[in-house]
């Protein structure tokens, strides 16, 4: 059962991410998926179906370096380093808010 669900959960992230990125410019498409992933994963911890399933399918980590990589030097630079700093951070709050309750 728990198999079936973590197909579902991932399929429905995965369409998700293409309906969110897509809506956005390059970057941003990607950095709202990943930003809005990570405060996902904070609030709903350890949850093999909708963390690994559902936010497993709904980030992208290959989209995000490919894009890095097809951005000038600087502005791959500005890509990483903000997208882990947000990402951590929106992480983090996800984490407080859960366990905040």
């Amino acid at each position: 059962m728990n198999v079936l669900l973590l197909a579902l959960a991932g399929g429905t992230g995965a369409v998700l991410r293409f309906l969110v990125s897509s809506r956005l410019p390059v970057p941003y498409g990607t950095l709202a998926v990943n930003l809005s992933g990570a405060f996902a994963l904070g609030l709903i911890g350890e949850n093999l179906v909708l963390g690994t399933g559902f936010v497993g399918a709904y980030t992208t980590f290959s989209t995000w370096m490919l894009e890095s990589e097809q951005l000038s030097r600087r502005g791959a630079a500005l890509n990483i380093a903000g997208s882990l700093a947000l990402g951590l951070a929106a992480a983090q709050l996800g984490i407080t808010l859960r366990t905040a309750g």
